[in-house]
């Protein structure tokens, strides 16, 4: 069960408080005990998995560039993202072994727009 930033922050400080223990906050909060452990010795402190192939910035820029062609009358599927992304990717002269001939798959352009 998914559980929100303020949630973990909310147990965290009642556990740094020692208003409950860990295991009262993990059954209040719907948070695993581990995941509060880890937050506690500070092990976990980057977003989770592994390193995007782009910036910030060149994601707010497809962002961008999606909602700016859908307000003119020109919406943009997944399939039109995916050449978009493709063609940046070779003006810029990227190769993105991630990627099939610098493409990117369907599982890339679901976590984008998740």
């Amino acid at each position: 069960m998914p559980y929100s930033e303020e949630k973990l922050e909310n147990a965290l400080n009642d556990i740094r408080a020692r208003n409950i223990t860990q295991r009262q906050a993990s059954v209040k909060y719907g948070i695993p005990r581990s995941t509060l452990k880890y937050k506690l010795k500070g092990a976990h402190g980057g977003k989770p998995g592994g390193p995007t192939v782009f910036t910030q910035q060149e994601e707010e820029m497809f962002q961008a560039y999606v909602t700016t062609a859908s307000s003119y009358g020109f919406p943009v599927d997944t399939i039109d993202l995916r050449f978009i992304v493709k063609a940046y990717a070779d003006r810029k002269g990227i190769r993105i072994r991630q990627f099939r001939n610098n493409m990117p798959g369907k599982d890339w352009i679901k976590s984008f727009i998740k």
